[in-house]
């Protein structure tokens, strides 16, 4: 059985620079309590690795995202319950609406918001060159075009023949590809964002029945940005 080590500490996501580059991109976008580097639990940033190292040796796995302080998930939901609201709805109705692509806030282990355990990770895929594959939709995105299986439809004829390419086939294709590369490494992927993947963390557990400990909130060591 897999056991979890709650303890486990952050490490850096750029010590794989052949197979991954590390792009922390809300530190690149200057946004409140982003870091310069991507931190995530040792455990993670082994499975990604796997996952990394499962890819065609043309392509390289980019890292988006991984631990977030709680300064910098209080702001990336705050700004979009803000921007939903203005388009009308109610507090509740604004409140779930936020909650598909940005987790509440909380520390609370029985509710931690993934990125502040370590454990989930935002992530795509680049070729050798350092060019993003097409995924038919930007990262952060929020509309359903974010979803995972969005453009599986276009994929093939009603008769299992493949039509010729389009964006959006090359979008389910590439989408596919960090899918299967991903979950092969043992992560598990929230539907709603083609992105997300967590190991380790409550999500993870409930997609696939884990039932020991997983990880909670964690505190860094380091304090510079």
């Amino acid at each position: 059985m897999k056991v979890i080590n709650v303890d486990e500490p952050l490490v850096q996501a750029s010590m794989y620079p052949e197979r991954i580059l590390a792009r922390s991109c809300y530190h690149n976008e200057g946004l409140p309590g982003s870091f310069s580097e991507v931190w995530l639990r040792k455990s993670v940033f082994e499975a990604l690795v796997n996952a990394a190292e499962s890819l065609n040796e043309n392509l390289r796995l980019v890292i988006l995202d991984g631990w977030r302080s709680f300064e910098l998930q209080s702001y990336l939901y705050n700004t979009l319950l803000e921007r939903i609201k203005a388009q009308g709805f109610n507090d509740d109705e604004a409140n779930e609406r936020t909650s598909i692509y940005v987790a509440y806030p909380s520390k609370d282990n029985h509710n931690v918001s993934a990125h502040l355990t370590g454990g989930a990770v935002d992530v795509t895929i680049a070729a050798v060159e350092g060019e993003y594959l097409v995924m038919g939709g930007e990262f952060d995105d929020t509309d359903e075009h974010s979803r995972t299986d969005y453009y599986d439809s276009y994929f093939r004829e009603s008769d299992g023949t493949l039509r010729k390419i389009t964006h959006e086939e090359l979008s389910c294709r590439n989408r596919r590809t960090l899918f299967e590369a991903m979950t092969g490494a043992g992560f598990t992927n929230y539907e709603s964002e083609w992105w997300h993947y967590d190991y380790g963390d409550r999500n993870w557990a409930e997609r696939t029945g884990f039932s020991g400990e997983v990880y909670g909130y964690i505190e860094p060591m380091f304090k510079w940005r």
